[in-house]
């Protein structure tokens, strides 16, 4: 495991980083669950889609494009 570069310039950037990004969480007012409840919205939104009418369309996208990618690299032979 590699050793994490940490000097003083490095910490304080993060302080105030961390600052500058709570205050606007809170001028927002956003909390942790507000953030984390959107994240895992779009998270199942996705798989939904992807569950749904995405798999048949990544399927019939697959039939067109590895037939091309196969006929592509036996060309190049």
């Amino acid at each position: 495991m590699e050793k994490l570069d940490l000097d003083l310039g490095t910490i304080i950037k993060l302080v105030i980083w961390s600052i500058a990004v709570g205050a606007l969480l809170y001028w927002l007012e956003w909390s942790t669950g507000d953030i984390l409840g959107w994240i895992s919205n779009k998270v199942a939104s996705i798989w939904s889609w992807f569950a749904g009418t995405g798999l048949n369309y990544m399927l019939l996208g697959a039939t067109i494009v590895v037939p091309v990618f196969i006929i592509s690299r036996l060309r190049r032979r």
